[in-house]
């Protein structure tokens, strides 16, 4: 009895031994996203130079009140004379997306500032925008099972939920005004998605066109700012082929109105440069552009390398950032 004793500690020993080596050495592939800004003298339906995107503006290192993991989907506005760029940033302490917040005063040099929008879910791609003088943000917030409007109290830094747009497990919902309606597109299980209203916190109603576009992964993913130019009104959709986050792609509505819906593929005008040292070597996924003077755009993107991480090394960065985040929250 003695004997099988020693054999059962034995074998049970040598599997915890199989199992910690395993873990030890596991793997984790991680999309390490960064933003870049730059100028151009119209709006982007074709690929950019690829100078302008040679380095990232704003990564994770940049930021210095929480510890992020990546930062990725910027939208940029302007106030007084300054640019406010709003970006999502995961969060390492909790493994969720939080609102971040950058300053400029030339739309070059861009400095971090602060968090400004944390909820108890996921919060990323959050499209600012403005309306009768007040600011407004649209973040994506699937996780809460709804698409919620914010408006700021004292912009940029404080936020409170205006109201609710639509319930469901909406993506990325992406905002615009033409023929004094609102309309929003937003991203579901592979399908796009339509809604308009009279009045921005108003009875939002589905197109009757809508879904625009099933089971297609590589254009129904809103991936920027809808941008209404005169007339013209280009959509931007990420694409999610081969994996997620490759490219994006930019579309030309053609006709909409509360019954008709066209567009028309432009062209693919982000994507990766496959090139090992490249901060966007495995994919770029969001756009936005704003118009600071005649035949001058601001542009915003992001991009992300995948990096190979050791499983247990990632995961115990994960339990001390959360470790370290309660202790700063418990001494002020």
């Amino acid at each position: 009895m003695k004997g099988d004793s020693m054999y059962i500690l034995m074998a049970a020993f040598l599997i915890l031994l199989v199992l910690l080596s395993r873990l030890l050495n596991r793997k984790i592939i991680l999309g390490i996203w960064s933003i870049t800004v730059f100028n151009s003298n119209t709006i982007i339906s074709t690929h950019p130079n690829r100078k302008k995107l040679k380095n990232p503006t704003l990564q994770a290192s940049d930021v210095s009140d929480v510890p992020a993991e990546f930062v990725a989907d910027p939208f940029i506005i302007s106030h007084g004379s300054k640019f406010y760029m709003f970006f999502e940033i995961l969060d390492k302490s909790s493994g969720k997306g939080i609102i971040g917040l950058a300053k400029s005063k030339d739309g070059e040099n861009w400095v971090y500032d602060r968090v400004i929008l944390k909820e108890n879910y996921h919060l990323s791609y959050p499209y600012v925008f403005k309306y009768n003088d007040d600011f407004y943000m649209i973040p994506e917030s699937c996780e809460a099972n709804k698409v919620l409007l914010y408006k700021a109290k004292s912009f940029p830094y404080e936020w409170e939920i205006a109201c609710e747009l639509i319930r469901g497990k909406y993506v990325d919902s992406s905002i615009f005004q033409y023929n004094n309606k609102w309309w929003l597109q937003a991203g579901k299980s592979g399908k796009l998605h339509l809604f308009y209203s009279d009045e921005l916190e108003g009875n939002w109603k589905e197109h009757p066109k809508s879904p625009l576009i099933s089971d297609n992964n590589s254009i129904t993913r809103p991936g920027g700012r809808v941008i209404v130019d005169k007339e013209n009104i280009y959509r931007y959709s990420q694409d999610g082929k081969p994996n997620y986050g490759s490219a994006v792609r930019a579309f030309k509505i053609t006709q909409l109105s509360e019954n008709e819906y066209k567009e028309e593929e432009l062209n693919l005008v982000l994507s990766g440069t496959k090139k090992e040292i490249d901060w966007n070597k495995d994919g770029m996924h969001t756009i936005d552009q704003i118009k600071i003077a005649d035949n001058q755009w601001l542009i915003a993107v992001d991009g992300h390398k995948l990096e190979n991480k050791n499983y247990f090394i990632w995961k115990l960065d994960r339990i001390l950032s959360k470790f370290s985040t309660k202790i700063k929250e418990t001494h002020y």
